[in-house]
């Protein structure tokens, strides 16, 4: 790519570009050349000849207490230059971020003269300072049961501490073991919900909500047998019906952005080899092709994350996936969401300690599971020996995704954050 820009300057005026850390000094008279990894600082009336390299083009005359000819444009637009995946984002001063690992700016960190570490952190605190397009929650495995207060208790102190942190949040995902399967449990989380602040409510199932087959007709467990009384077909209706659904699986729009809904559609009384994996027919496979088919989108549309929400984890994607199937279909729905990187899923259903173990991954797409809401577990797969209560929360910028991990019962950030772009 090769670009001329004539900036009109008075007074000296650092034009900071950083890729790759090589510092040079290149002026030549009435102008500079500026290439790759190359900072240059000149005087004024220079034509600069942009060449060989991986550099934001401004476009107009930037100039800073100049001459009307060339009027400053501060916050003026940068086209983007691209090598390899860069974006060229222009702020107020032309501070042009996302090229990493550094930034080009014509005013601030860099152009203030700061060492290049002080001057990146300086670049991710604007980042970070930037207010997200929106943002979501995503819990699992909250298991509201109305016999058991703690699930209650948990449940309200993590909706109390979303709504603090995201107030204006777009979304809540509720994703799978929302009960133990009775209308009960489904009509105390109803009651519970309606007494919290909180987002609007998405949900899907997870396999305890197919557990009122496992429920004696005296209101007791016994998993040694099913009920006669009760089947998948029952479970499913419960669930749509309770939660307004007129299926277990969805999609909704939020400011753009698609977010659909997957759910296991039968349990072992349909087959006893699914065991405790989401059974997805194929009719909801079909149903997620059609809607992940970007045929005829535009570039940026393909680009745009699609968030995808499953209660069983494909296998062998996140830590604590290896021991089981997960999902029955897991073969097809693996390779379905393979051909879309853009695609982020999220899971639950291993309750696995988001601090400790691994749960979010980039693969061929994007995994990442909301641990447990009522029971974390350790990477022995075992029950914490303490009291932890975690999820998710979503922050949605354009260009890039920031997954939040939180600790609800000592309202604390799990750090680092991780960035999807």
């Amino acid at each position: 790519m090769r670009a001329y820009v004539r900036w009109g300057i008075a007074g000296a005026c650092a034009a900071a570009i950083a890729w790759g850390g090589a510092v040079t000094h290149n002026a030549i008279m009435n102008g500079l050349r500026i290439g790759k990894g190359v900072v240059h600082t000149g005087s004024m009336g220079y034509s600069t000849d942009t060449a060989g390299g991986a550099t934001a083009v401004f476009s107009g005359a930037i100039a800073l207490g100049t001459s009307s000819a060339h009027q400053a444009h501060e916050g003026a637009q940068a086209e983007e230059a691209q090598a390899g995946k860069i974006e060229a984002r222009a702020w107020r001063g032309l501070n042009v971020t996302g090229a990493p690992p550094g930034a080009a700016l014509l005013k601030g960190p860099w152009a203030r003269g700061l060492p290049r570490s002080a001057a990146a952190a300086a670049v991710e605190k604007e980042k970070a300072d930037e207010p997200p397009l929106f943002s979501f929650s995503v819990l699992s495995d909250v298991h509201v049961m109305a016999s058991d207060p703690v699930s209650q208790r948990l449940l309200r102190a993590a909706l109390a501490d979303h709504h603090a942190l995201r107030p204006g949040s777009k979304l809540l995902v509720l994703n799978g073991d929302l009960t133990d399967g009775t209308e009960r449990d489904y009509t105390s989380l109803l009651k519970l919900l309606g007494d919290v602040p909180h987002a609007p409510v998405q949900a899907t199932m997870g396999n305890h909500d197919y557990y009122g087959v496992w429920h004696t007709p005296s209101g007791g467990m016994d998993t040694t047998q099913m009920n006669p009384a009760w089947s998948s077909q029952q479970a499913v209706a419960l669930f749509d019906r309770m939660m307004g659904y007129d299926k277990p699986y969805h999609e909704l729009v939020v400011d753009g952005y698609r977010f659909l809904f997957l759910s296991g559609e039968a349990y072992r009384d349909v087959d006893a080899s699914i065991g405790e994996d989401a059974y997805l027919s194929p009719a909801q496979l079909d149903w997620l092709r059609e809607r992940l088919d970007d045929t005829g989108l535009s570039t940026a549309e393909r680009r745009k994350p699609v968030f995808v929400f499953l209660h069983q984890p494909l296998p062998h994607t996140l830590d604590g996936t290896d021991a089981e199937r997960g999902v029955v279909q897991h073969e097809q729905l693996r390779a379905l969401l393979e051909e879309h990187p853009n695609v982020i899923l999220f899971s639950g259903h291993t309750h696995w300690n988001l601090a400790t173990t691994s749960q979010v991954k980039r693969l061929k797409f994007t995994a990442a599971s909301s641990a447990s809401i009522r029971r974390v577990w350790s990477g022995e797969n075992k029950p914490e020996t303490k009291t932890i209560s975690q999820s998710l929360i979503v922050d949605v910028y354009p260009g890039r995704v920031v997954i939040k991990r939180r600790e609800h019962t000592s309202k604390r950030w799990i750090q680092p954050d991780h960035v999807i772009d």
